[in-house]
């Protein structure tokens, strides 16, 4: 029994070597605003010289959910010409619209799943609204580039690899103080970088009360 447990612990020992470059070769990003409290729904994108494209045609179709008068995520990121379906799991209907310049769609008042999903072919943030709930809006983020993230719950995250410096990175957010249609910019140094964790700050607006979808569209450009 001896013998087995320690065959099992070396086995397991191997497995986390395995594992632990993966994790060394990893970043951590941080986005705080300007009372460095923690922020979800943040999206970073960048370019590496060396990055290899996956090299596949096939077409995702990524969802979002109308779930408790929400748009579920409330930010979705899908790389150009993605397909975007949204089913209404609500026990009442929608109407789902949007008049971006990066898309403009309708679905109309319905229930359940629609017929089809919408493309999205042009890079942008597409602003979406409900015609019967104002107070419903969710953003679909339309990106060109390879390395795009969303950061979580605790305002992070996890890059699979390791950001030299002087890379250049976009950060956008729904309540960004320069603008829904603006990216605050930064280039990765020694300063911002510590032990392959770098914290970005992003100045926001409280998200103010909406009286309908139209108004908060109408400052989008």
């Amino acid at each position: 029994m001896d013998s087995l447990k320690f065959i099992l612990f070396i086995s397991l020992l191997l497995r986390l070597l395995t594992f632990m470059p993966l994790a060394f070769g990893q970043t951590l990003i941080k986005i705080v605003d300007q009372n460095n409290a923690p922020l979800p729904d943040a999206v970073i994108e960048y370019t590496l010289e060396n990055s290899i494209l996956n090299g596949t045609n096939v077409k995702r179709t990524y969802i979002i959910d109308q779930l408790n008068k929400s748009f579920v995520p409330h930010v979705l990121i899908v790389p150009e010409n993605s397909f975007v379906n949204f089913p209404n799991s609500d026990d009442i209907r929608h109407h789902v619209y949007s008049f971006s310049p990066a898309k403009t769609f309708e679905l109309k008042l319905y229930a359940g799943k629609p017929k089809s999903p919408v493309l999205f072919e042009h890079a942008g943030v597409v602003v979406m609204g409900c015609n019967i709930h104002d107070s419903m809006v969710g953003y679909i983020y339309v990106s060109t580039k390879e390395n795009t993230y969303l950061s979580d719950n605790n305002g992070s995250i996890i890059l699979p690899h390791d950001l030299p410096l002087t890379t250049q990175l976009r950060v956008w957010h729904p309540n960004s103080k320069i603008g829904l249609s603006k990216h605050t910019l930064f280039s990765v140094d020694s300063l911002i970088k510590k032990n392959n964790e770098i914290t970005l700050i992003i100045s926001v607006n409280e998200p103010a009360p909406r009286s309908t979808f139209e108004s908060l569209a109408i400052h989008e450009h």
